[in-house]
């Protein structure tokens, strides 16, 4: 709802300003608050060159990423290749590098707020090309189409990534703001910090309201709210709905400026009426020293987090189930919230990528134990809750000098951690500690647990590492060799393993080119198809013996349902990447149920994803296969789906994604 008078409007930027009831109606006046953060800090000439002299601006187009960037909380971004601005979308299409290595210039006609971006190709980016043949409308349906929720961290790094990248924004349909709707995706997802970032390099002039809410709910989030009462002076004069209202009422309500709190809150009255009965309920909780009722505790917005901490009211801890990123990060910020609470909300809030890996180790770290619990912690590690048990078993690895015992308390988290649903969160945890701890014939116990966490935070050397250690150790008398062929779909799906597929081999199989292609004009070439078969090679015959163990195993489970699904989703993994699957493997699931309807995307789903694909369309493929699978996990993951979705992504060059979601799919099932 709108404000409905001038006066009202003018009253409102008084009560932001702190003048109280001292009201005077200076039109004039009313564009002198605060300058709003996001409009700080730009360039004075958007038409002045890097150079200093007054030109075309130009910018050199960086390399592409090998790697993605780092946890979805990541705030080490390099800055676009113009400053902090982002490409325009007036440079010519034949500009674009059809080679990311070369250096190259692009014509930049304006800056363009709509393309700006804090990730370029060196620091994760998909590249300035990447909407290249996409109409800016199906752009925007394709971002709001993105899950909120994804099953893997290899996802949600993907969609951020997506949704940071600077890129040129198409021509079409001017008046779609695609910066509102990244922004919004953002705020949906809980990735506030990367709100804040990017609004903080957006080249607007003209404030934006959807913007200027989106960055100051990102600043309360995120703790920020000195900054976040800066913006809502700055802005409050500038936009006339009842959120500024609101918000200007908890500024003041800090800075126990009561009175024009009072005239702020009958504001809102005149407004909206009471119909926000948490607002009203927070309001005269925070003055009174009251509580508020827990039925009102529901679907929080950050101004009603913000306002719940000043109550010094702790948020009820049946709020953690299924909370929204807002509630989730607000029982980790406040000082009001019990320490167990704080630990289950940090492991959830980690598993969803709101905070850092970093994070949800400082907040272990915090806990206080005893330095016999923690001496006992393998006698028993038993705590409360899940997140408790971590943290003490966290520590207590932490503070052991020596490699054994460090090596006996991570593979008990891993046990653990299996058991729970959470070994990806406590692989990624423990990541450092496992870097002390050596490779040799001493720890051929710990080989498997360690190569598997190794494989799961990406650390592939080492990995390789106690590959080999587990091989060397193998016998008859360990599990070693069993445990090897359960892994062997991960070790394949992350590089390890020799399948004797050579690079032609795997494209003909798969109908892609392994190269990637770069900007307009890049053509997809699939290899011919091979006409005779090649000598079976040693490698060749070691994976078809390895296949053979592992179906071999699978066949003697005794969820059948489950082993068919997982051997569905390793040979469609297996086809997406070129390996081989012998017929064999294909002809013993030709049997009922011949029809499932397992997290099956719609018909233009799959169609579009592969027209993008044979396009080259990156972030059109990139939307499609998180839309396809992003929140759908386990035993609901469709296997045709994610290997049509992981080919496609292979084919538009982002092969290191590919591999990731693969291999943490493969691991999340428990394989």
């Amino acid at each position: 709802m709108k404000m409905r008078s001038g006066t009202t409007r003018a009253c409102v930027f008084a009560c932001l300003t702190g003048l109280g009831t001292l009201i005077q109606v200076i039109p004039a006046q009313a564009q002198q608050g605060p300058v709003p953060l996001f409009l700080q800090n730009r360039n004075d000439d958007a038409q002045t060159s890097l150079g200093g002299t007054t030109s075309t601006p130009t910018a050199k187009t960086a390399q592409p990423a090998t790697n993605a960037p780092g946890g979805a909380g990541s705030t080490t971004t390099a800055p676009g290749p113009n400053g902090v601005f982002g490409w325009g979308s007036g440079a010519d299409s034949n500009n674009y590098p059809t080679d990311p290595d070369a250096v190259q210039t692009l014509e930049l006609q304006a800056v363009d707020a709509e393309s700006v971006g804090i990730l370029d190709r060196n620091s994760g980016g998909l590249g300035v090309d990447m909407w290249s043949g996409t109409d800016r409308l199906t752009a925007a349906r394709l971002i709001d189409g993105l899950p909120d929720h994804f099953a893997s961290h290899a996802m949600r790094n993907l969609a951020r990534r997506l949704l940071l990248s600077i890129a040129a924004a198409p021509s079409d349909h001017a008046q779609t703001s695609l910066l509102t709707h990244r922004i919004a995706k953002l705020q949906s997802m809980g990735a506030y910090g990367d709100v804040a970032r990017l609004i903080g390099v957006t080249t607007r002039r003209d404030p934006v309201a959807e913007l200027a809410e989106a960055q100051v709910n990102a600043l309360l989030v995120t703790g920020q709210i000195d900054q976040a009462c800066d913006a809502i002076a700055g802005f409050g004069s500038q936009f006339d709905t009842p959120f500024w209202l609101k918000a200007a009422v908890f500024c003041q309500l800090r800075a126990k400026n009561n009175s024009s709190a009072s005239f702020s809150t009958d504001l809102v009255r005149e407004v909206e009426g009471e119909n926000d009965k948490l607002f009203f309920a927070l309001n005269k909780a925070i003055r009174t020293g009251s509580n508020v009722s827990p039925q009102l505790l529901v679907n929080l917005r950050p101004l009603d987090v913000a306002m719940l901490e000043l109550t010094k009211q702790g948020l009820p801890a049946s709020l953690l189930d299924n909370a929204a990123p807002a509630t989730l990060l607000a029982f980790i910020k406040s000082a009001n919230t019990a320490t167990d609470i704080k630990l289950e909300a940090a492991r959830l809030a980690e598993q969803q990528g709101y905070i850092t890996t970093d994070d949800l180790a400082a907040i272990y770290q915090g806990v206080t134990f005893s330095s016999s619990e923690l001496a006992s912690v393998l006698d028993d590690a038993s705590e409360s809750t899940p997140a408790r048990e971590y943290a003490k078993l966290y520590q207590a690895a932490v503070k052991s000098d020596v490699p054994a015992a460090r090596a006996e308390i991570l593979a008990h988290m891993y046990d653990n951690a299996r058991n729970n649903g959470d070994y990806g969160q406590v692989a990624r945890l423990c990541a450092p500690l496992l870097e002390d701890v050596p490779i040799n014939n001493d720890f051929a116990w710990f080989a498997i647990d360690a190569l598997t966490a190794a494989i799961y935070s990406n650390d592939l050397e080492r990995a390789g590492g106690w590959l080999s250690q587990a091989k060397a150790s193998s016998n008859s008398g360990n599990a070693i060799e069993s445990r090897l062929i359960v892994l062997y779909p991960a070790l394949v799906l992350a590089g390890l393993e020799d399948t004797g597929a050579s690079d032609a081999e795997r494209s003909a199989s798969t109908g892609f080119n392994p190269s990637p292609n770069y900007g307009l004009g890049g053509t997809v070439k699939p290899a011919p198809p091979m006409t005779q078969s090649a000598p079976t090679s040693q490698a060749q015959a070691r994976h078809r013996a390895h296949m053979d163990e592992w179906a071999e195993q699978q066949m003697a489970r005794n969820d059948q349902v489950g082993a068919r699904h997982d051997a569905e989703l390793v040979y469609s993994l297996f086809a997406a990447f070129g390996v081989e699957v012998p017929e064999k493997f294909w002809d013993a699931l030709l049997d009922q149920p011949y029809v499932t309807a397992r997290g099956t995307p719609n018909a233009s789903v799959v169609h579009k994803l592969a027209q993008a694909a044979g396009a080259n369309q990156r972030a059109t493929v990139a939307s499609l296969a998180l839309i396809a699978n992003g929140n759908v996990g386990g035993d609901l993951q469709n296997p045709v789906s994610l290997g049509n979705s992981v080919a496609a992504l292979r084919m538009v060059g982002l092969e290191v994604d590919a591999r990731r979601i693969a291999v943490e799919t493969i691991l999340e099932n428990g394989l």
